[in-house]
């Protein structure tokens, strides 16, 4: 079973980034893991208060961020944060997270969604979008609090092989971060855009379900999930796939939802999938994107 013992909180220091560095701090407790915070930022797009009118100095431009950074850790935490480490970084944000999560070594890294921009920002986000693009570790996206310990979790698969390994993500997950009492019930859905619902060449629905069944018992056994995790499995057909995941999480009440990234290349897909790139931008409670170097380093 994957355990997770290093966490890294991106934050732009931000209200909607208090959920991600909140989030990467109860994950941390909850699993034992040491969990760090960077805030990056390039010198030329720094957002700091100015001192006395005057534009700030490369080396006051830092002094600013990390007094930010401080102030963000004290109103979240009222004073009592403990972080392993704490990183300030002037570089393109996204590869600072990347680098700084390979320096932690970071199981996990912890991003908040923003709001979208009409234009310059049509996906999660620009930085959020390319972490997740360009990491090798599972991005957790916030929009908001993450509901600890989890008590279901919603594994969306398309019996694929990132979804096979996404889907063992969330057995790990549920095992190791559930109620003390017992893991959280995981639902695996597999959904079938009705494009596919042709009367003249029809899909064996039986076919579907058995397939489904045994990708499921495959991924259990691989996880080493025990009996006492409920699995609940469904298969739906749906105009758009992407809103049905949306109206599953929200009727069942699913505290996160677990997807995995295809990793195709950037001509090839619209963010990490346009599925997955959906739900993640829509979803009102946390998305875990499982990437595809997880599962291929284990084979």
């Amino acid at each position: 079973m994957q355990r997770i013992q290093s966490i890294l909180a991106a934050t732009d220091l931000s209200e909607p980034s208090d959920h991600a560095v909140r989030a990467a701090a109860a994950l941390a407790e909850l699993s034992g893991a040491a969990w760090h915070i960077l805030h990056a930022f390039e010198f030329e797009s720094a957002q700091y208060p100015q001192l006395s009118g005057q534009p700030l100095t490369f080396q006051k431009q830092v002094a600013a961020a990390n007094a930010a950074l401080d102030e963000q850790l004290t109103r979240v935490f009222r004073g009592k944060a403990n972080p392993a480490s704490r990183e300030v970084m002037i570089y393109i944000a996204f590869k600072a997270i990347r680098e700084r999560a390979r320096a932690v070594d970071a199981d996990l890294i912890v991003l908040a969604r923003h709001r979208q921009r009409p234009v310059a920002d049509a996906f999660l986000g620009s930085t959020a979008d390319r972490v997740i693009r360009s990491g090798d570790v599972p991005c957790l996206i916030v929009p908001g609090p993450l509901k600890l310990p989890l008590r279901r979790i919603l594994a969306p698969i398309d019996l694929s092989e990132p979804a096979m390994g996404a889907l063992e993500v969330a057995m790990n997950w549920g095992a190791a971060l559930g109620a003390s009492e017992r893991p959280a019930d995981i639902d695996v859905l597999h959904v079938i855009p009705q494009v596919f619902n042709f009367a003249d060449v029809p899909l064996d629905a039986a076919g579907i379900h058995t397939q489904l069944a045994e990708t499921v018992a495959t991924v259990s056994r691989r996880a080493g999930v025990d009996a006492s995790v409920a699995i609940q499995q469904d298969v739906k057909w749906a105009e758009s796939p992407a809103d049905e995941i949306l109206n599953y999480a929200e009727e069942s009440r699913a505290d996160l939802i677990v997807m995995g990234t295809h990793g195709y290349g950037a001509f090839k897909r619209a963010l990490i999938g346009s599925v997955a790139g959906a739900v993640a931008r829509a979803a009102n409670r946390p998305v875990l994107m499982v990437p595809p170097s997880l599962w291929k380093n284990e084979e």
